[in-house]
């Protein structure tokens, strides 16, 4: 009896279906006008998505061949040899320093003006390093940030670009501010090194003397990422405060 009722309401879906087809196929002929006006909604609209993706596909490539050319240039302005991707310092201090600052403003009006790709942000990020090196502090810890800010929310980029921030923050003891900022970089998931970035958050604020909240992280890595290695120095510092605050505690 359980067969034939299955096999009877298969029969009937079955039967449903070809039903709702025969409708669909009869409304299709007597409404012709709206059918012809569906399809071309449809084309219209993979039409748009295929010439979308062609064009960013364009940016992207003009925008690293664009950042490329101005690397290059850099390298043979500081005096690499042709071929070689290393940066070579010219004997005169003050040569490298109008270099490197000559080189940030191309490197800015590249970004400028690929703006929304990922070269763009690329070459933000090689401004910031060129007035790092160049003594412009203030001025490079600005392009780290508008390079983390126009980076795609939640990519690796945005990740790097908060790590190069936060890290620039360190060497000016900025701790909390570095503890910040490396915290949201271990927060991105397509981050590959998440989890040591958010040592590196768990050791500036224990340097910002905020304990209670390197600790919280602390903890965070060991139960959510056990095996990450973090640097010796950095996990012997959290244990010995895990230690004493559990002294204090007692």
């Amino acid at each position: 009896m359980a067969k034939r009722s299955d096999s009877r309401q298969a029969s009937e879906a079955l039967q449903e279906i070809e039903s709702v087809f025969d409708r669909l196929a009869r409304w299709a002929g007597e409404n012709p006008r709206q059918v012809l006006g569906l399809l071309g909604a449809i084309l219209v609209v993979t039409a748009s998505l295929a010439i979308w993706d062609w064009a960013r596909d364009r940016r992207e490539t003009g925008a690293s061949a664009a950042v490329a050319r101005v690397q290059a240039a850099y390298l043979s302005a500081m005096g690499a040899p042709p071929g070689s991707f290393e940066v070579v310092e010219p004997a005169n201090p003050e040569t490298a320093r109008e270099v490197r600052r000559e080189f940030v403003v191309q490197f800015t009006e590249v970004a400028d003006e690929h703006a929304g790709t990922a070269s763009a942000v690329l070459a933000r990020m090689e401004a910031a390093g060129l007035q790092d090196q160049a003594g412009d502090h203030e001025a490079a810890l600005e392009s780290w940030r508008r390079a983390a800010e126009e980076a795609r929310d939640g990519s690796a980029l945005e990740g790097l670009a908060l790590v190069r921030l936060a890290r620039a923050l360190e060497s000016r003891s900025r701790w909390e501010e570095a503890g910040i900022t490396h915290e949201k970089a271990g927060g991105i998931e397509e981050m590959p090194a998440r989890f040591q970035a958010l040592g590196d958050a768990a050791r500036c604020f224990a340097e910002a003397g905020d304990v209670e909240r390197a600790l919280a992280i602390f903890e965070r890595i060991e139960t959510e990422a056990p095996d990450t290695a973090l640097p010796p120095h950095t996990k012997a510092r959290l244990l010995e405060l895990r230690a004493a605050s559990r002294r204090g505690a007692d």
